[in-house]
């Protein structure tokens, strides 16, 4: 069985654990007042403060929640003008499957075969409808996770950039189905990545990746994907033939 270890950010409790973090809690919450309140894209939503009092949570509580819907694509935070909403057509499906009880090896093999359908589908649409503007984000998240250890802070800078090219992708159906999958591929990411000696090859693919887009090119950018999903998948069994237990 794999050793005990810290969660990555946005990982639910599994059910062993009984309860969930305050912060998921919330930002269910929060999703289900967008819902009820009929926001749309570009509403404001209510001040920290009127937030915190509205749940009774701590201002910690609740800007972890708003860091997970930021992740998710669901708002955007403009610092000094307020929290916005950015995303409204995934809300109307099923919440992300919380995958936590369920891994395994086959369920880890399962999310590698989705990921290579998904996603490599995902950059091919990234590179025809990127804007500068998203190139730029994608670069900057990039050049940060350089210095990031393998640790959590990776791997929630690494789920933040596939999400990122789904929203760039702008198919709300694909982008729902890499929010289903944002809470399994966080612990995907974060076995893999605390193991490694090094994160250099899954830089450099993530870098092939941007740097099609960047090229306008969908074919490159879908074989960059396909090639670093693949590999990823590669790099989970070496660790998963150590840890995990058929």
């Amino acid at each position: 069985m794999p050793a005990e270890r810290t969660p990555p950010p946005g990982t639910p409790r599994t059910v062993k654990e009984k309860t969930r973090q305050v912060s998921e809690i919330v930002a269910d919450d929060i999703i289900a007042f967008i819902k009820q309140q009929g926001l749309k894209r570009g509403d404001r939503l209510p001040t920290e403060p009127e937030l915190m009092e509205r749940y009774g949570v701590s201002r910690t509580a609740l800007r972890e929640a708003i860091k997970v819907l930021a992740s998710s694509g669901v708002i955007e935070v403009r610092h000094g003008h307020g929290t916005f909403v950015l995303e409204t057509q995934s809300l109307i499906v099923t919440p992300p499957l919380d995958l936590g009880a369920l891994f395994t090896r086959q369920t880890y093999m399962d999310v590698a075969e989705a990921r290579t359908a998904i996603e490599s589908e995902v950059a091919k649409l990234a590179a025809q409808r990127a804007t500068e503007q998203d190139l730029q984000d994608l670069e900057r998240l990039h050049a940060q996770m350089k210095s990031l250890p393998e640790d959590a802070a990776f791997t929630d800078h690494d789920v933040r950039l596939h999400l990122m090219l789904a929203r760039i992708a702008g198919n709300a159906i694909l982008l729902q189905m890499m929010e289903v999958l944002r809470q399994a591929l966080s612990e995907y990411i974060y076995l893999t990545v605390s193991r490694l000696q090094t994160v250099a090859d899954l830089l450099r693919e993530h870098e092939a990746v941007i740097n099609a887009v960047r090229r306008r090119d969908p074919e490159g950018a879908q074989l960059a994907m396909r090639h670093h999903v693949q590999n990823a998948a590669r790099r989970l069994e070496q660790v998963l033939n150590v840890e995990i237990e058929a």
